[in-house]
């Protein structure tokens, strides 16, 4: 999966990703509490270091540090470490689903908070001059594909819609890397923490389609001082692939 270039950098950074992922673990213990007994949830997150340590070699390089997008796919790392350990702890698609999107609501309102006590609006942050900026041209980057594992992205322009901007996500990293471990089911649980930071930070979003609901594309649309309602249950999420719910 990963280039020898990829496998060393992570390597590299080992130290660092688990420092990361440690704090994904807290927030997940919190949510555990509702599940688990405590010596459950130690032998939980203590299987969970385990197997986040054996991924780190697996993740796809997509340009290191250059790529910001890069911090989004060694995050799914955790989380998908966690996917795993509840699955084998017997709990059902829908509950994990459900423990995904609570997990997803901390880890935003924590983000939240650090951002409020710098005095910075959070529903601000992705409508700034500079992040669109960055947005644009990180289309024209994302078009070049030049890593296969890397999001593929277009910008969309607001102007004369009811939305600020959109962004078509052709190619998604997470997708990817869910798919090629065989744990793609779980994608649609990753794309509603979309709706999550969005709630959370104050800011309107919505999407009909996802890559990993099945679509062909990800419609990605936000809306500077809109609001998001809360995307669980799944049930009438347009996006969300309902039979997935059988599992």
């Amino acid at each position: 999966m990963s280039s020898k270039k990829g496998k060393n950098y992570y390597l590299r950074k080992k130290p660092k990703l688990m420092n990361l992922f440690e704090k994904h673990f807290n927030h997940a213990q919190k949510v555990m509490k509702k599940y688990f007994n405590e010596s459950k949830i130690e032998e939980l997150i203590a299987q969970i270091r385990i197997d986040s340590e054996a991924l780190i070699p697996q993740i796809p390089y997509i340009g290191g540090v250059k790529n910001p997008f890069t911090f989004m796919l060694i995050g799914s790392v955790a989380t998908l470490a966690i996917f795993r350990a509840l699955e084998k702890a017997g709990l059902t698609y829908r509950e994990i689903g459900e423990f995904s999107y609570e997990l997803y609501e901390r880890i935003n309102e924590s983000k939240r908070r650090k951002l409020e006590s710098a005095n910075k609006n959070p529903g601000d942050a992705n409508f700034e001059d500079a992040h669109v900026e960055f947005l644009q041209e990180f289309e024209k980057e994302s078009q070049l594909k030049k890593y296969p594992g890397d999001w593929v992205m277009e910008f969309v322009d607001g102007e004369g819609e009811p939305f600020d901007y959109g962004l078509n996500f052709s190619g998604c990293g997470i997708h990817k890397f869910y798919k090629e471990l065989g744990y793609e089911k779980y994608m649609p649980f990753i794309c509603l923490s979309d709706f999550a930071e969005a709630q959370i930070n104050g800011f309107g979003f919505t999407r009909t389609q996802t890559l990993g609901n099945g679509a062909p594309m990800c419609d990605h649309r936000y809306i500077k001082g809109g609001s998001t309602p809360r995307a669980w249950p799944p049930d009438n999420v347009q996006e969300f692939d309902k039979s997935l719910l059988k599992y």
